[in-house]
């Protein structure tokens, strides 16, 4: 408790790096890279790698490669955007959510908590995991 009182002054010159990485990154590969530089080896390897044999991770990451973006496609369009729909009959703000990591203390002192906030703070669904 101590220690957090120094957190507003000492967390900017922690994370300058890793935000400037961030901010920097102009792809999911730049964002993975920035992730990779920042966190602990085993917490990156954990959420970088797939259950099992990793055939949906691969398959996903095959998938995802087919896909091509067209910067201008949405040009014109002004916030906010309703990007709302529907996932597994609730409302939901975003079309996506967090998935479930079986872990989450590892990787942020909120663990499962501090996930769950988020996603509602952003209008998302959160999936527990049974870990």
């Amino acid at each position: 408790k101590v220690l957090s009182l120094l957190t507003p002054a000492v967390r900017p010159l922690v994370n300058w790096n890793a935000e400037r990485r961030l901010a920097a990154a102009v792809n999911v590969a730049d964002v993975r890279d920035a992730a990779k530089a920042r966190a602990h080896k085993m917490v990156f390897d954990y959420l970088d790698a797939g259950a099992d044999d990793e055939i949906t991770l691969r398959r996903n990451k095959d998938a995802f490669s087919q896909i091509e973006l067209h910067y201008r496609v949405l040009a014109g369009l002004k916030p906010p955007l309703d990007l709302s729909t529907r996932i597994m009959g609730n409302d939901v703000d975003v079309p996506f959510f967090p998935s479930p990591t079986a872990g989450s203390m590892m990787f942020h002192r909120d663990g499962e908590k501090g996930v769950a906030r988020a996603a509602r703070s952003h209008g998302a669904m959160y999936c527990l995991s049974t870990m």
